[in-house]
């Protein structure tokens, strides 16, 4: 069990830790010149089945106090006789409240220096300040570093509280938060933590956050104790290779993290703080063993002291959803509140009142990954690997809230099939409406996102549902209602040009006695309704023509075992099509990128028509 002291400065936090622990846990010259705790401290017993973190009780050190904070932890909250509770007394108790700690034991120190009717009177204080807190229950212990025997009756309180049954042991991967690091000689670097989530094993590969550098574990102590793997909620010291440096406030992971600047918490505000809370309020921003500075920048009130805040930190923080926040109001210096993440993005161009971006606020409100996952689903296209990365789910359990739903995926990107037949639907209304069955190319199709697009247009293709012609999609069967000079030329191009070789439109001028220039103007509003394609100068075919060429090219790249190439001339004498016409034909499919020129030959690159 971590224990973690919180109380006002100089109400006996280092005294009662040495008086337990028989451990002097000011290490730092400053501290033991001033008298005065500036960083964390820490003891351990019992073979190290009892850990204990100092804290400052100094306001102006309250970053490091948060920083010894986690949830997993024992409070246990240590208050003066002669002084009873002080502001350092109630803003590290609703520090404790804010970060998740739900049990502890309160010291009512130096009682040797109080009279009977001042410790009955701060007891009374002490009932007010926790009367509504979670330590409303917790048992009081008035102790003494004079006198042994009070201190070893809250030490036997203590251990009586350690439970190793309570650990949380979760399936989520690991990561620890630094704070603390040093070099020991000849085993190098040293860094300390919390263990918030996971599990962490000799020689495993983990990550450091925010360099994204890959390190190696060497060695492992938990609870001050060497071993070969440490837990969510241990205290652990990870002797580790492959950087050189690191600070507090870094994370090393198993999953790499982009980390978030855009976040949007569910805030519980601090009762006892004396203004509202605004939008744009500057404020400090302490998560985990990290520090830094933002602005609230949306606040949507719940109830009386709850709210959904969306926070804009200066850089970047290494959340996931459920982590918690501590939010200190700057120009105040005092603590505004915190709560539980709940969403968070990094899109800076996208408004804060964007419709998608509050569904996917919406959809996130569901603290169940599962909920929240299918209602991202039915509102369109997720990125399956972003929303594991914000729920800090491993592989196995992403893919097991995943694989009984009937998804498309392309990548990390994942549509709900539900909303794939929406979305074919919507194809076909669409054609439907279009004048004069006219088709219409790929990118006219915006209500299908681009990333899916051509997979759902090639469904339909192979359904029958739809027909691909001259670059563009309609409705398989789709009558084309041509004005009657067009519909006339059709009449009488559809035969002469249903051929592998069709005559030249110089050809067709002079058979049809009508000007060239004229001919290719009508040719090419033929060509626009998808009837036919130009393929080059002069030079016009049916698609189904073309399809068959192309069905020709892929038998005659084939019939090449070795290197799946042909040369101009075996196109031109498997086809039967003249030289001048070979190339056109070839040099249209290189365009279209289904065939490829290399040299003298040509090899087949893609799909005709292009898939």
């Amino acid at each position: 069990m971590i224990i973690t002291l919180a109380g006002h400065v100089d109400h006996g936090k280092t005294s009662l830790v040495k008086a337990l622990t028989g451990v002097e846990t000011d290490r730092l010259k400053e501290e033991k010149k001033r008298g005065l705790t500036i960083d964390l401290g820490f003891a351990y017993i019992d073979e190290g089945n009892i850990g204990f973190v100092d804290v400052p009780g100094h306001h102006k050190f309250i970053h490091n106090m948060v920083a010894g904070v986690a949830s997993h932890q024992h409070a246990l909250m240590v208050i003066a006789a002669d002084d009873g509770p002080m502001p350092q007394s109630r803003e590290h108790l609703e520090i404790l409240r804010l970060i998740g700690v739900r049990e502890g034991t309160i010291a009512l120190t130096k009682c040797d220096r109080a009279s009977p009717d001042r410790i009955k009177e701060c007891l009374g204080e002490i009932e007010d300040l926790v009367g509504a807190s979670f330590l409303a229950e917790a048992k009081v212990f008035q102790t003494s570093i004079e006198n042994p025997e009070s201190t070893a009756t809250l030490l036997a309180h203590l251990r009586g509280s350690a439970n190793p049954d309570k650990v949380e042991k979760n399936q989520k991967p690991f990561r620890i938060a630094i704070d603390r690091s040093f070099t020991v000689k000849g085993a190098g670097l040293v860094i300390t933590g919390t263990v918030h989530s996971g599990t962490v094993e000799v020689d495993q590969q983990l990550t450091h956050y925010p360099s994204g550098k890959k390190i190696r574990v060497r060695s492992i102590r938990a609870q001050d104790k060497a071993v070969t793997q440490s837990m969510s909620g241990d205290r652990c010291a990870l002797n580790i290779t492959g950087i050189d440096e690191v600070d507090r406030g870094d994370w090393i992971i198993q999953q790499p993290s982009q980390g978030y600047k855009n976040l949007t918490i569910e805030l519980e505000a601090n009762k006892d703080f004396p203004r509202a809370i605004k939008n744009w309020t500057p404020i400090h921003i302490y998560h985990a063993t990290s520090h830094s500075t933002g602005r609230i920048a949306a606040v949507r009130q719940l109830d009386a002291n709850r709210f959904i805040a969306d926070i804009l930190s200066e850089e970047s923080l290494a959340c996931h959803q459920g982590d918690r926040l501590v939010l200190r109001d700057q120009s105040l210096d005092l603590t505004l509140g915190g709560g539980k993440v709940i969403y968070a993005d990094n899109d800076q161009q996208r408004r804060r009142s964007d419709p998608k971006r509050l569904n996917k606020l919406k959809a996130h409100t569901n603290y169940d990954a599962e909920q929240c996952l299918a209602q991202l689903l039915e509102q369109g296209p997720t990125d399956l690997k972003e929303f594991g990365d914000f729920w800090h789910l491993n592989e196995t359990t992403l893919l097991g809230l995943t694989g009984q739903r009937n998804l498309r995926q392309v990548g990390d990107t994942a549509i709900a099939d539900k909303y794939w037949l929406e979305l074919k639907s919507s194809v076909t209304n669409l054609l439907a409406d279009v004048k004069d069955a006219q088709g219409v190319k790929e990118n006219h199709f915006e209500q299908v996102p681009s990333l899916f697009r051509q997979a759902l247009l090639n469904e339909l293709v192979s359904e029958n549902t739809l027909e691909y012609t001259g670059g563009e999609y309609k409705l398989q069967g789709a009558k084309i209602d041509l004005p009657a000079p067009l519909a006339d030329l059709w009449g009488r191009l559809e035969n002469v040009l249903d051929a592998k070789q069709p005559p030249s439109t110089g050809d067709l001028s002079k058979s049809m006695q009508k000007p060239q220039q004229e001919l290719e103007r009508s040719m090419n509003e033929l060509v626009r309704r998808g009837l036919m394609v130009n393929i080059a100068n002069h030079r016009y075919y049916l698609p189904k023509q073309l399809k068959e060429l192309a069905q020709d090219i892929r038998e005659l790249a084939a019939n090449n075992t070795v290197t799946n190439a042909f040369t101009v001339r075996e196109f031109r004498d498997h086809t039967g099509i003249g030289r001048n016409v070979a190339i056109d034909v070839l040099e249209y499919f290189d365009g279209k990128g289904y065939t490829r020129r290399q040299e003298n030959q040509r090899i087949v690159t893609g799909t005709y028509p292009k898939q």
